[in-house]
């Protein structure tokens, strides 16, 4: 496997691992996201755009793995179209976040939900 495709694994795991952080949300620190005057451009981009980024990132790994090993590649061109068609989709157009992707202690603390 080549350098890049190890950088991509790297940097998406350590990207889910970062943004799991802060969706659980145990210490205030990881709570951050959810105060402050961009709470909205927050809870976009913490439940929806990095997560989204990070399976692009390891669907991405997956087929340059599965290509040096000679292996089939579908599953991770399905995680990376997945992981890119929804950042885009979340990115581009003004889609809300579903309720259902927010964590339980969001939801209980937020006016509007």
């Amino acid at each position: 496997m080549t350098m890049i495709y190890v950088l991509m694994l790297l940097g998406g795991l350590a990207l889910a691992g970062f943004n799991a952080w802060q969706r659980l949300g145990r210490t205030p620190d990881a709570r951050r996201w959810a105060r402050g005057t961009h709470r909205d451009f927050a809870q976009r981009n913490v439940l929806i755009l990095w997560p989204a980024l990070a399976v692009a990132l390891v669907g991405g790994s997956l087929v340059g793995g599965a290509e040096a090993a000679d292996l089939p590649a579908w599953p991770g061109v399905v995680l990376l179209a997945v992981g890119l068609l929804t950042w885009l989709a979340w990115a581009a157009l003004p889609l809300p976040v579903p309720a259902a992707f927010q964590p339980r202690w969001y939801r209980e603390r937020s006016p509007r939900g």
